[in-house]
Protein backbone atom coordinates (compact mmCIF):
# COMPACT_ATOMS: atom_id res chain seq x y z
CA UNK A 1 0.00 0.00 0.00
CA UNK A 2 1.51 3.38 -1.05
CA UNK A 3 2.15 5.70 1.98
CA UNK A 4 -0.88 8.59 1.65
CA UNK A 5 0.09 12.32 1.56
CA UNK A 6 -2.51 15.07 2.90
CA UNK A 7 -1.54 17.92 0.61
CA UNK A 8 -2.23 20.98 1.65
CA UNK A 9 -3.44 24.36 -0.28
CA UNK A 10 -5.38 27.35 0.19
CA UNK A 11 -9.27 27.24 -0.82
CA UNK A 12 -9.36 29.94 -3.61
CA UNK A 13 -13.05 28.62 -5.25
CA UNK A 14 -11.54 26.73 -7.74
CA UNK A 15 -9.19 29.74 -9.24
CA UNK A 16 -6.19 27.24 -8.30
CA UNK A 17 -7.29 24.17 -9.45
CA UNK A 18 -4.60 24.00 -11.97
CA UNK A 19 -2.12 24.45 -9.01
CA UNK A 20 -3.32 21.69 -7.30
CA UNK A 21 -3.92 19.14 -9.57
CA UNK A 22 -0.20 19.29 -10.68
CA UNK A 23 1.18 19.08 -7.27
CA UNK A 24 -1.10 16.14 -6.94
CA UNK A 25 -0.05 14.88 -9.73
CA UNK A 26 3.56 14.95 -8.95
CA UNK A 27 3.02 13.55 -5.68
CA UNK A 28 1.08 10.08 -7.61
CA UNK A 29 4.36 10.40 -10.12
CA UNK A 30 6.46 10.01 -6.99
CA UNK A 31 4.85 7.05 -6.09
CA UNK A 32 2.39 8.28 -3.07
CA UNK A 33 -1.40 8.50 -2.56
CA UNK A 34 -2.48 11.96 -2.96
CA UNK A 35 -5.04 13.29 -0.97
CA UNK A 36 -6.29 17.04 -1.13
CA UNK A 37 -8.85 18.39 1.16
CA UNK A 38 -9.99 21.13 -1.45
CA UNK A 39 -10.07 18.72 -3.80
CA UNK A 40 -10.95 15.16 -2.63
CA UNK A 41 -13.58 16.76 -0.12
CA UNK A 42 -14.91 20.02 -1.10
CA UNK A 43 -14.84 19.70 -5.03
CA UNK A 44 -13.77 22.68 -5.03
CA UNK A 45 -16.37 24.33 -3.79
CA UNK A 46 -17.64 25.89 -0.06
CA UNK A 47 -19.18 23.18 0.93
CA UNK A 48 -18.66 24.13 5.20
CA UNK A 49 -20.77 26.71 6.94
CA UNK A 50 -19.31 25.41 10.22
CA UNK A 51 -15.47 26.39 10.60
CA UNK A 52 -15.28 23.46 13.92
CA UNK A 53 -17.00 20.78 11.13
CA UNK A 54 -14.61 21.98 8.57
CA UNK A 55 -11.77 21.61 11.17
CA UNK A 56 -12.50 18.33 12.12
CA UNK A 57 -12.98 16.50 9.23
CA UNK A 58 -9.33 18.10 8.19
CA UNK A 59 -7.77 16.54 11.12
CA UNK A 60 -9.88 13.30 10.29
CA UNK A 61 -8.44 13.17 6.76
CA UNK A 62 -4.55 14.16 8.26
CA UNK A 63 -5.29 11.40 10.69
CA UNK A 64 -5.50 8.95 8.10
CA UNK A 65 -2.33 10.10 6.29
CA UNK A 66 1.19 9.29 6.62
CA UNK A 67 2.62 12.47 5.14
CA UNK A 68 1.56 16.19 5.10
CA UNK A 69 3.21 18.11 2.30
CA UNK A 70 3.29 22.49 2.77
CA UNK A 71 4.32 24.59 0.28
CA UNK A 72 5.55 27.38 2.28
CA UNK A 73 6.87 29.56 -0.88
CA UNK A 74 3.46 31.75 -0.10
CA UNK A 75 2.87 32.49 3.27
CA UNK A 76 0.10 30.15 4.54
CA UNK A 77 -2.53 30.64 7.23
CA UNK A 78 -4.85 27.81 7.26
CA UNK A 79 -2.40 25.38 6.12
CA UNK A 80 0.01 26.32 8.92
CA UNK A 81 -3.03 24.75 11.29
CA UNK A 82 -3.14 21.65 9.30
CA UNK A 83 0.97 21.12 9.87
CA UNK A 84 0.59 21.78 13.90
CA UNK A 85 -2.58 19.00 13.51
CA UNK A 86 0.06 16.81 11.64
CA UNK A 87 2.95 17.27 14.14
CA UNK A 88 0.61 17.07 16.56
CA UNK A 89 -0.52 13.52 15.50
CA UNK A 90 2.72 12.38 14.75
CA UNK A 91 2.98 12.49 11.27
CA UNK A 92 5.63 13.22 8.61
CA UNK A 93 5.78 16.36 7.26
CA UNK A 94 7.58 17.63 3.63
CA UNK A 95 8.19 20.85 3.39
CA UNK A 96 8.23 22.23 -0.33
CA UNK A 97 9.41 25.83 -1.73
CA UNK A 98 10.70 27.62 -3.82
CA UNK A 99 14.49 27.97 -3.76
CA UNK A 100 15.14 31.56 -2.05
CA UNK A 101 11.95 31.16 0.58
CA UNK A 102 12.65 31.95 4.15
CA UNK A 103 11.27 29.51 6.64
CA UNK A 104 10.96 29.93 10.34
CA UNK A 105 13.11 27.86 12.10
CA UNK A 106 10.10 26.48 13.88
CA UNK A 107 8.86 25.55 10.68
CA UNK A 108 12.21 23.16 10.07
CA UNK A 109 11.97 21.90 13.60
CA UNK A 110 8.42 19.78 12.45
CA UNK A 111 9.74 18.96 9.00
CA UNK A 112 11.10 15.39 7.75
CA UNK A 113 12.07 17.32 4.64
CA UNK A 114 12.57 20.33 2.97
CA UNK A 115 12.44 19.95 -0.42
CA UNK A 116 13.73 23.66 -2.72
CA UNK A 117 12.66 23.57 -6.44
CA UNK A 118 13.22 26.42 -8.65
CA UNK A 119 10.80 24.22 -11.17
CA UNK A 120 8.15 22.30 -8.93
CA UNK A 121 8.79 19.24 -11.22
CA UNK A 122 12.13 19.24 -9.26
CA UNK A 123 9.84 17.37 -6.20
CA UNK A 124 9.81 14.15 -7.77
CA UNK A 125 13.09 13.00 -7.04
CA UNK A 126 13.37 14.09 -3.97
CA UNK A 127 9.98 12.80 -2.81
CA UNK A 128 10.59 9.71 -4.12
CA UNK A 129 13.49 9.54 -1.62
CA UNK A 130 10.67 10.14 1.21
CA UNK A 131 9.47 6.64 0.17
Amino acid sequence: MKPRVFITASYQGGRNRGEIEKLCLLVRQSGFEDFCFIRDVENYQHIFDDPKELMKRAFDEIQKSDWLLINMTDKPTGRAIEMGIAFALNKKIVTIMKRGTIIKDTVRGVSQAIIEYENIEEIIPKLKELI
